[in-house]
């Protein structure tokens, strides 16, 4: 049994946000795996689906981001899953906007709703699709990335947005179908665009 994990907060307030992109991921996953609910309850949103006949769990935390490893750790705990069965889709302030990275483990990179999850389940060593959302001339509207994470995409970066997503939804079943290293070698590639920037930073 694998268990994908989108991160991010609860409530249309912050549906479109470039902090829930873990979400709108999983929203595509949902989809194509033809999930059923599981469980809800005041921790997360559970669902459950097939792919390759193998059975895979798909989880909202609704704990909010900073909260975020009580209902990983509950669910991995609940259904005896071993961290490297667990896949987290997040945004990430580090990379530029439109590209992914797949990683089998690491820091959380100043992510703290991935904190979360590495202080719950007590490793760093769980797979991870980061999705980039840095671009210099939005994130340079605002006097720190706390508020540049929680604003909306404008409409140009949508579009790009919207890209990054269903490459990451590729990834994600690639990652369960042949394995993280083939999705490596596939999807982390550099992205350029007219919008965005590979200068790194570090969200506070």
């Amino acid at each position: 049994m694998k268990l994908i994990t989108g991160l991010g907060n609860p409530g249309i307030k912050y549906m479109k946000t470039r902090h829930n992109l873990g979400f709108r991921v999983l929203d595509r996953l949902t989809n194509t795996l033809k999930t059923a609910p599981l469980e809800r309850n005041r921790m997360y949103e559970l669902y459950k689906g097939t792919y390759e006949e193998d059975e895979v769990l798909c989880l909202y935390p609704l704990t909010y981001m900073n909260r975020s490893g009580f209902a990983v750790s509950d669910v991995a705990e609940q259904f005896t899953i071993d961290t490297q069965d667990i896949i987290i889709l997040y945004d990430d302030f580090n990379l530029p906007l439109g590209s992914i990275r797949i990683r089998p483990g690491g820091s959380a990179g100043g992510h703290n709703g991935l904190s979360s999850v590495v202080e719950m389940l007590q490793t760093n060593t769980i797979p991870r699709v980061r999705l980039g959302i840095y671009n210099e001339e939005s994130a340079s509207q605002y006097l720190d990335a706390a508020d540049f994470v929680l604003s909306a995409f404008e409409a140009d970066e949508e579009e790009i947005a919207d890209k990054m997503i269903e490459k990451a939804h590729d990834a994600t079943l690639m990652m369960l179908r042949e394995g993280i290293t083939k999705a490596m070698n596939s999807f982390n590639k550099v992205v350029d665009t007219s919008k965005s920037s590979t200068t790194n930073k570090k969200m506070e």
